[in-house]
């Protein structure tokens, strides 16, 4: 095994989960940030939720975390995620890859991609997810606002 290369920050409410990303990522990264997520959303299965992500300071990953973060995906899906918000500078290669391992809209699941925070806020506030983000924004002190 190699060191983990990549950031991630996680927090998980009753009804929605924050999230941040930074760095290139390896495989180590992927297993160790799936762990994460397992423990700290545990509590959300069976219950409809929410999750918005921040990528802005993410910078890729190398192909091995594919096998991982899709069944990642799955798993987040089918223990009650509703609406999934990407947020990040537009940018074709964050684009092609995210957009291309992370699953499309489908059944009751949807996802959205925003380049500002605010805007990923207002749209899951249409759907009743009343999302705190101040003191998060300020732990991982992102740009994209």
């Amino acid at each position: 095994m190699f060191p983990v290369h990549g950031q991630w920050k996680i927090t998980a409410s009753d009804n929605y989960v924050l999230q941040c990303f930074e760095g290139c990522w390896n495989e180590e990264a992927a297993i160790q940030y799936t762990q994460e997520y397992r423990e700290k959303t545990a509590h959300l299965e069976g219950k409809k939720w929410a999750m918005l992500s921040i990528f802005e300071d993410w910078e890729l990953a190398v192909p091995e975390i594919e096998p991982y973060i899709t069944e990642h995906c799955q798993r987040f899906k089918d223990i009650g995620c509703i609406k999934d918000c990407h947020v990040y500078t537009p940018s074709v290669t964050k684009e092609m890859m995210l957009e291309q391992l992370i699953p499309q809209t489908e059944g009751s699941y949807e996802r959205q991609v925003f380049s500002h925070v605010d805007d990923a806020i207002a749209w899951l506030k249409s759907y009743q997810f009343d999302i705190e983000i101040n003191d998060f924004l300020s732990s991982v002190d992102t740009k994209v606002t």
